[in-house]
């Protein structure tokens, strides 16, 4: 088979899933899930758009492989420079240390404006062969880069929140 194999994450923020606290063990449990399925699915490059909750928790899971071995690599996809400028200081901390952890890091957009977001995931889905979705089947902007990669052909594996 193909030996590379790119995934990229998408999922609900935080406040529509487990919350701010990543400690929680809701948090933690998701990453366990996201690391068998890297696993599983044999990723060689994972693709985090480094947002708070799912993008962090899945960045965290690709470090931890890596820490144990297994050939895998962080590719982190910023929608523009200001993205944590507003988070708490515990946040960016942990943003900056997993960017120094990251093989690459892309900004999508030189500046903040309106469409950043979705630009940022089109540009994870066209990089990723499949796409990991935390959705709850509701309509998001979670919704939006599934149906994206839909169209783009991409294969959707979805895990319930």
């Amino acid at each position: 088979g193909d030996p590379n194999m790119i995934i990229c994450v998408t999922g609900h923020r935080p406040d529509k899933l487990y919350g701010y606290d990543l400690t929680d063990s809701r948090w933690q449990n998701l990453k366990n899930i996201f690391k068998e399925k890297l696993i599983e699915m044999k990723c060689t490059n994972a693709i985090s758009g480094m947002a708070l909750g799912v993008d962090t928790i899945f960045a965290l899971a690709v470090l931890e492989l890596k820490k144990e071995g297994h050939p895998i690599q962080l590719h982190c996809a910023l929608p523009c420079p200001e993205q944590c400028k507003k988070w708490n200081h515990v946040d960016i901390v942990r943003y900056r240390e997993i960017l120094m952890e990251a093989k690459t890091v892309k900004v999508v957009s030189d500046h903040y404006e309106a469409g950043v977001m979705q630009k940022r995931n089109e540009y994870m889905v066209d990089h990723s062969d499949i796409v990991l979705a935390v959705w709850n089947g509701k309509k998001s902007g979670t919704e939006n880069c599934i149906k994206y990669a839909e169209k783009m052909g991409k294969k959707v594996e979805y895990i319930e929140p």
